[in-house]
């Protein structure tokens, strides 16, 4: 008679790992958005608000609002969201994504 034994948290690390899986996927899909849209749709920066700042205006954006935890700007191109990432931009959302748990 064959015996198997299973760990003991086998089940809480198979949905650690499923948990971590769509977090990365769903953080995938919303650094992904910008690239996708309407060239002049507003972008949230994320990171420090004076920083985000400056990488806006490296990049040739308008600075729309400036937040906590981020800058939402416009860029006239189609490259915008490419260059943001050029000038040291961490983390690029769709506004609306951004703003949407926060409020107006």
């Amino acid at each position: 008679m064959s015996t198997t034994t299973r760990p003991r948290y086998a089940h809480a690390a198979k949905a650690t790992a499923r948990v971590a899986l769509v977090l990365g996927a769903w953080s995938g899909v919303m650094l992904a958005l910008p690239f996708l849209g309407p060239p002049d749709r507003p972008v949230a920066v994320l990171g420090d608000g004076h920083r985000a700042v400056g990488i806006v205006a490296a990049a040739g954006g308008r600075i729309v609002e400036v937040r906590r935890g981020g800058v939402v700007a416009r860029g006239d191109g189609p490259g915008f969201v490419r260059a943001l990432y050029v000038n040291g931009a961490r983390a690029v959302v769709v506004a609306r994504a951004a703003t949407g748990c926060g409020g107006a």
